[in-house]
């Protein structure tokens, strides 16, 4: 038998029952350090964005007359040079 005596059975089934409970607690602890790491990085996340979001409300959009020029009549549109005639 691998444990002479049944106290050498018992003493070993405490000895591991300490170290797994110790590693237990040491996984939760990390586990519970990440998750709060993870859910700060989301609250800041959430806050540039609407931060952002607050920001881009009031952009600064301006029409050609809002700025003291001339509408153009009709748009130049590089992409084509060759706009299909107006009928």
């Amino acid at each position: 038998p691998r444990f002479p005596s049944p106290e050498a059975w018992t003493e070993y089934r405490r000895a591991d029952q300490i170290e797994y409970e110790t590693i237990m607690n040491r996984n939760e602890a990390v586990f519970y350090e990440q998750y709060e790491a993870h859910m700060k990085a989301q609250e800041e996340q959430r806050v540039a964005a609407a931060s952002a979001a607050a920001t881009s409300a009031g952009s600064p959009v301006f029409t050609f007359s809002e700025l003291g020029l001339d509408d153009p009549a009709d748009f130049n549109n590089f992409m084509n040079q060759h706009p299909p005639a107006d009928g």
